[in-house]
């Protein structure tokens, strides 16, 4: 039972600890200004930056709309985690006739050129060199080009990108293309022998059935890697068909306000066009995914939580700065290797964007966010790569995980067709 004495003396306790977070805080935030100014990054009034600790929001701007560029990633992996089942893996048929190549999609969201050199490759080991006609089914998702702006990828537009692979006149981009994936491949752990595959085939087509299922073809299964690593490779390389392809996947099963809806979170707190972070451009009309940076700290929140029933961390869907993971983060933080592997976090760049979220790993776990609007892209990230050290003097050390690197790249080096 508290005496009144007790109550005094917690109430007092109570006070100097939440006059220190305040004034703790207060002092970062003064911090944070004088940085930007620094950088001339801009306005400080079009900057913002958030971190929660023990349930409070603190930063600058929390509630200010703000483009996130491909931070919007982080919304598309607990999108995912949501409605779909990050353990599964997706299965492409390919069934082999006499002068016949059909594929058989299986909404594999992860099909670039990597994956579809090595089908080559394995379609060149098994003996195939070309084929009279090539079909494809509308649930083989595959692009191959880099998108300044969203682009709605359409069956016919992967048919296109398809159709140059089987041309005879193309080898030689091929061959380029070859190169780059082979070092990407060597990077993360897989070795590629041999030359650039060459398949030709006379038609490239789509069609909505099996044309040889009657002729008793060779059937072979390509089976991708686990969901959750391609969600890895989604946002440590920010590839942005793959999150297009991944955010659809999800808006089949629920609508992604909805979800929003559902957990309580407000429609002014965020414009979602789509799952990548590219804008939408059309003639003078541009629209760019936002949301607050409160809003930011709530998602990782939520991913963090939701990855529990997955029996994933945090570690195994986002990248963990420090040089082992590709991507943004590879020449970035050489300047502070005391934040090395004590950071989880995704980058968003755009014209007018550099975002920055993730969470710190100090005595607990905090999210944050950096969100700013500014055309200096270099000084912001240098900006950025600063303050989060910062944040770690003020918040707490810096307490690193002790991270096995999980190759993104998205053939385990197994038989690739089965």
């Amino acid at each position: 039972m508290f005496t009144k004495n007790k109550m005094n003396k917690l109430l007092i306790l109570t006070l100097l600890f939440t006059s220190q977070v305040w004034a703790q805080s207060g002092a970062l935030t003064q911090e944070f200004k004088n940085q930007v100014l620094q950088a001339k990054l801009g306005s400080v009034s079009e900057q913002a930056y958030c971190y929660s600790e023990n349930g409070k929001v603190e930063g600058h701007q929390v509630d200010k709309l703000q483009r996130i560029a491909s931070l919007t990633k982080i919304f598309t992996t607990y999108f995912a985690a949501e409605n779909l089942d990050l353990n599964k893996t997706f299965k492409t048929r390919i069934y082999i006739g006499k002068d016949h190549l059909h594929i058989e999609g299986g909404h594999d969201p992860y099909f670039e050129e990597d994956k579809l050199l090595i089908l080559l490759q394995s379609l060149n080991d098994l003996g195939y060199q070309s084929f009279k006609r090539v079909t494809m089914s509308r649930s083989f998702l595959f692009y191959d080009q880099t998108m300044g702006s969203y682009k709605k990828i359409t069956p016919t537009e992967s048919l296109k990108q398809l159709s140059f692979y089987f041309k005879s006149a193309n080898y030689g981009a091929i061959q380029q293309k070859w190169k780059a994936v082979k070092k990407f491949a060597e990077e993360e752990g897989i070795e590629l022998s041999g030359n650039a595959p060459k398949v030709t085939a006379t038609s490239v087509s789509i069609s909505d059935i099996n044309p040889i299922a009657n002729e008793n073809p060779q059937t072979y299964i390509h089976e991708s890697k686990p969901f959750h690593t391609l969600i890895k490779a989604m946002n440590v390389q920010s590839k942005n068909y793959l999150s297009q392809n991944i955010f659809e996947l999800s808006s089949k099963v629920s609508s992604f306000s909805s979800l929003m809806s559902n957990k309580g979170i407000s429609s002014t707190s965020y414009k979602i066009h789509n799952g990548s972070g590219l804008p939408f451009i059309n003639g003078n009309t541009r629209l760019d995914n936002q949301a607050t940076c409160r809003l930011v700290l709530k998602v990782f929140d939520l991913l963090s939580e939701k990855l529990k029933s997955h029996n994933l961390k945090m570690s195994d869907v986002i990248a963990v700065i420090g040089g082992k993971d590709l991507g943004s983060f590879r020449e970035r933080f050489e300047k502070y290797p005391e934040t090395h592997e004590a950071v989880l976090a995704k980058t968003g760049t755009l014209k007018h964007t550099s975002s920055l979220g993730g969470v710190l790993l100090s005595h607990t776990s905090i999210p944050f966010a950096i969100l700013n609007h500014t055309t200096s892209s270099l000084s912001a990230r240098n900006f950025q790569d600063k303050f989060v050290t910062r944040m770690f003097d003020f918040l707490g050390a810096a307490d690193p995980i002790n991270y096995e690197k999980i190759s993104i790249f998205p053939w385990d080096g197994t038989d690739f067709l089965k």
